[in-house]
């Protein structure tokens, strides 16, 4: 299993640099940053003087190796619009980033685990039919269009809840389940497919036979072994749920992350755009060699 773990965590690093390598280059065909950071009409010679000091007059592959070595002492450069270090930046976004992202996750199991066991447990109801549907119809738009949905529904119409801004509880409620609604949708089909499957075997109509409550069928026994099948959805959605929230923070003014790099994109920061990215891509590995782990523990035939 330890050698498992290792090649995995190498080709994350081999994912890691690649994408590293990646938004490096495109980043820097995106435009000039010093057309944003000048005033218009700034002479040559200014704006030598400033692509020297920001080091963008040496060749890409200089400025790529050069960067390479910051990351390898912890540096991620220096923003070229907030003139401050990008992981100052990042430090200071990141809580409100994590809290949007624990209070989504928060929300998915806790509608979406029960609403998809008991659709297996009831299918073919009324209720497995409610749900299904309404699993469908959220899959079937963009979370940027509910959000939008539901400002116009609370915040406009109603005028029950913030339609932005961060601080409070109340402003938390919309974007939370603006970033929750597709990944609890998908988890509710996923649960409620694996759930099916695992009722229907013998092992099941052996504890029902014995006079076993039902309550206890599905959440010890059910849950239990059709989670397994879960288990990787459930590690995209933990992943996308906390690094997944751009355009939810840029609708709802939500000042974290995402926000902060679709500023950084705006105005061609290249520090904090790539600085961004490996956040991104760092949570979503992380993920990914957890999950992982999580099959080897927990399934013995993978080992």
């Amino acid at each position: 299993m330890a050698k498992a773990i290792a090649l995995r965590v190498l080709h994350s690093l081999v994912s890691l640099l690649a994408v590293l390598l990646f938004v490096f280059c495109l980043v820097r065909v995106s435009g000039d940053p010093l057309d944003y950071l000048l005033e218009p009409g700034a002479s040559e010679s200014q704006k030598e003087a400033l692509r020297h000091l920001l080091a963008l007059d040496k060749s890409v592959p200089e400025q790529f190796f050069a960067y390479v070595g910051q990351l390898a002492q912890g540096n991620l450069g220096i923003s070229f619009v907030y003139r401050v270090p990008v992981t100052e930046l990042l430090a200071d976004r990141a809580p409100a980033t994590l809290s949007l992202g624990a209070a989504a996750l928060v929300l998915i199991v806790v509608l979406g685990v029960p609403l998809g066991i008991y659709s297996a447990r009831w299918r073919g109801t009324g209720f497995d039919r409610a749900v299904r549907g309404g699993a469908a119809a959220s899959q079937s738009v963009p979370n940027f269009w509910i959000g939008f949905i539901l400002i116009l529904v609370f915040g406009i119409w109603l005028q029950v809840l913030p339609t932005g801004g961060y601080g409070s509880f109340s402003q938390l409620i919309l974007p939370a389940f603006t970033l929750a609604i597709v990944a609890i949708a998908g988890l509710i089909r996923l649960l409620r497919s694996s759930m099916i499957e695992e009722l229907n075997k013998d092992y099941i109509t052996f504890h029902r036979i014995k006079g076993m409550p039902e309550r206890k069928i599905l959440w010890k026994y059910g849950l239990r072994n059709a989670g397994l099948t879960t288990l990787g959805y459930l590690g995209i959605v933990v992943a996308g749920t906390f690094t997944g929230s751009i355009l939810v923070e840029t609708i709802f003014n939500w000042p974290g992350l995402g926000l902060l790099f679709v500023t950084g994109i705006e105005s061609r920061d290249f520090g904090v755009v790539q600085g961004g990215v490996i956040v991104y891509a760092c949570a979503y590995l992380l993920v990914n060699v957890a999950v992982d782990i999580g099959y080897l523990v927990l399934n013995p035939r993978m080992r």
